[in-house]
């Protein structure tokens, strides 16, 4: 169970539909925006769906915790933070942190830890492609 630590950073600004009637940012929104960074730490790697496509395999979300630590409100600029933080042979565990980033400090307002599945075309648990085992020992 490897530690990765190389930090991959996300920028979002908060947009006016995802605002809800307290005048903040919905909490079920916070998935999208972790789901969106996933995808771009992976697509910085060059794990593309074309490659877990070719590849038949696929990560799947098992499990999400989050911890709500402080409001967003619309115009916001957050940093989300993703880092891989384990692997085994067909599961991966992934923390991300969620920044405010236009006040004078970085705020963390959130932290979440995503546990993802890697699955074949039949649904069932596989090994991790070796491309991304090889790629998450480089980063520990």
């Amino acid at each position: 169970m490897p530690h990765h630590q190389k930090i991959y950073e996300c920028s979002i600004q908060v947009r006016g539909y995802e605002i809800d009637g307290f005048g903040h940012v919905n909490n079920s929104v916070y998935l999208n925006y972790l789901e969106h960074a996933r995808w771009m730490m992976l697509n910085e790697e060059g794990l593309t769906l074309e490659k877990f496509r070719k590849w038949q395999r696929w990560p799947v979300i098992a499990r999400i915790e989050i911890d709500y630590l402080k409001p967003t409100f619309m115009h916001d600029t957050l940093e989300v933070r993703t880092r891989m933080i384990e692997y085994r042979k067909s599961s991966f565990l992934i923390e991300q942190e969620i920044f405010r980033k236009n006040s004078s400090e970085n705020q963390k307002v959130a932290v979440a830890r995503i546990k993802s599945v890697v699955i074949d075309e039949t649904g069932k648990p596989a090994g991790l492609p070796d491309e991304m085992t090889v790629l998450w020992k480089a980063h520990s």
